[in-house]
């Protein structure tokens, strides 16, 4: 799940995320007015002049740029188009109207002499002047809010879509847990069944491992010999079950000192072999697991032996473990990162994964 920039844009509190402090805004339209007196003042060389007919316009600068961006701009982003573009009409021509009568006032005085003569009516030019200048300022100033808060919208974005993808993380991996610790108590329920002396080994071994998921794996990266253990662990619990029946061989190619892992990322492939090939298999079967491990790649494989299974065991073969293992890897690697492919034989299946370190 993502949050989109329409969505973000369109959230009623918008303006709350992404508002500006008071005090900024106040520096702004300070600065603003400062540069536009001084820029006129020059144009015209004369600065009173400039200072005082900024005076007059800079109200109707700060209402419009508000008006526009807090409530005409959230309506065209809701689609009010119509609504939109006929409150920028009625919203420039009662500021042509009430600046026009407010500088008549001024100039009939003694304050803006110099306007006597420019605002004697509002004629075209008049009108195409301050309409112009109206939206020059509140484009600008629209512009620079709209720059902002897109910057505040990605963080925004960043940390939301990473909150939520460590929610859906912690989810899977929480699937993990009691998916393994059913499969591992139906290993203990068998044994106890048939009064084996294997069982208080099997509680032992499943107690070590209840710890190692309990403190260990909500880390977000494992050393590799830790997940090696527990891998060993598991084959023990598994191997109480089964007699001489079950070949098992774990090949450890390369150095695994100081390396460090996503964790329960490699268990899946080997209890997937346990559970839809030798639980399965009425003739000697094997599993055989080889991890190599080099300074910049991981190679993890798995390959088990199965007899033709039926149409129920096939649909069962790389059930929940392996589903969930594809999401996470699909959340915590790149698409380069990582490859992850499984093969069905007649009588074998292999489970392959690398890894870039």
């Amino acid at each position: 799940m993502k949050i989109s920039k329409r969505e973000l844009f369109t959230n009623p509190n918008f303006n709350k995320i992404s508002s500006i402090p008071i005090s900024y805004q106040i520096i702004f339209w300070l600065g603003y007015f400062t540069f536009n007196t001084i820029r006129w003042g020059s144009f015209y060389d004369d600065y009173a002049y400039s200072f005082k007919s900024n005076i007059i316009e800079f109200p109707f600068h700060i209402l419009l740029s508000y008006f526009f961006i807090f409530y005409l701009l959230p309506k065209l982003f809701n689609g009010k188009v119509v609504e939109f573009f006929t409150l920028i009409f009625i919203s420039l021509g009662l500021t042509l109207i009430l600046k026009f009568q407010i500088t008549y006032y001024f100039t009939s005085g003694d304050v803006l002499p110099e306007y006597a003569g420019i605002t004697s009516s509002i004629d075209f030019q008049y009108t195409t002047g301050v309409i112009l200048g109206e939206v020059y300022v509140v484009a600008f100033v629209t512009a620079i809010k709209l720059a902002l808060d897109w910057i505040k919208q990605k963080e925004f974005l960043s940390k939301t879509n990473e909150m939520l993808l460590e929610n859906e993380l912690k989810y899977l991996r929480s699937q993990i847990q009691p998916h393994f610790f059913f499969n591992t108590l139906n290993n203990l329920y068998s044994l106890t069944i048939d009064k084996s002396d294997k069982a208080p080994n099997l509680i032992l071994k499943l107690s070590d491992l209840m710890k190692y998921f309990l403190y260990e794996t909500g880390k977000e990266f494992q050393i590799l010999e830790n997940e090696i253990s527990h891998i060993k662990d598991y084959i023990e619990i598994e191997k109480l079950r089964y007699d001489e029946n079950l070949k098992i061989s774990f090949n450890i190619i390369g150095k695994t000192k100081n390396t460090m892992i996503k964790p329960l990322i490699l268990i899946p492939l080997v209890e997937n072999a346990f559970k839809h090939g030798a639980r399965n298999s009425t003739k000697n079967s094997y599993i055989t697991i080889q991890l190599e491990s080099t300074k910049n790649s991981l190679n993890f494989k798995v390959e088990n032996s199965f007899e033709n299974p039926t149409k129920k065991i096939k649909e069962q073969i790389g059930g929940i473990g392996l589903t969930n293992l594809k999401k996470r890897l699909e959340l915590n690697y790149g698409p380069y990162d990582y490859s992850f492919y499984t093969i069905k034989k007649k009588n074998k299946y292999i489970a392959q994964l690398k890894l870039k370190l």
